[in-house]
């Protein structure tokens, strides 16, 4: 079977970048975030062994998101600059990896990823495999088709979720989780229940 891997490196990127120390190359530019992603994309890369790999980044534009609830996300500070050149030394390793980017102005990293499990979900014979930290993203998990790899401790730990471990978690199947984070609310988005 083949394999597609989706990458959603805006979250792993914030997720390395204030879980590691400042780490910084000799001429002093940070690049700690980039050596949490480096490393987690040669682990999944030689665990899985993917056929197809792409990596999908937020733009810094307002999403349709912002324009639709004002709110979204308001609470959150500005990324410091600290962050910000990190990103694009993750395009950087990306392109070294010969791993092809997607970004749209007015979508987010999530976006993006949704929108590749629905074109190749039909596809026969092709498993794809979400990496992220982001637990927004079990609501694609499918069957076995489609299964999210969790970042769960470090640069390295990852748990993989199927609709069994969705189901475990969060006592819903993974269809659900939308209108259940519509209910509830969404705390790290500010989003009202």
């Amino acid at each position: 079977m083949n394999t597609l891997l989706l990458i959603d490196s805006h979250a792993l990127i914030h997720r390395f970048f204030h879980a590691l120390p400042p780490l910084t190359t000799p001429s002093g530019e940070p690049i700690g975030a980039v050596y949490g992603l480096s490393v987690v994309l040669l682990k999944i890369l030689r665990e899985v062994q993917p056929t197809y790999a792409a990596a999908a980044f937020d733009r810094p534009e307002k999403t349709f998101r912002a324009e639709a609830f004002t709110a979204y996300k308001i609470h959150r500070p500005p990324a410091p600059n600290a962050l910000i050149t990190q990103f694009d030394r993750a395009r950087e390793t990306f392109r070294a990896f010969q791993i092809p980017i997607f970004e749209a102005p007015g979508f987010e990293a999530d976006d993006i990823i949704g929108t590749l499990v629905a074109q190749f979900l039909t596809s026969p014979h092709l498993q794809i495999v979400i990496l992220t930290g982001d637990f927004d993203l079990l609501q694609l998990v499918t069957d076995d088709r489609v299964v999210a790899e969790i970042i769960t401790h470090g640069t390295s730990e990852t748990k993989r979720y199927r609709e069994t471990e969705v189901i475990e978690k969060y006592g819903l199947p993974p269809e659900k989780l939308s209108d259940y984070k519509g209910l509830v609310g969404d705390a790290s988005d500010n989003i009202p229940g």
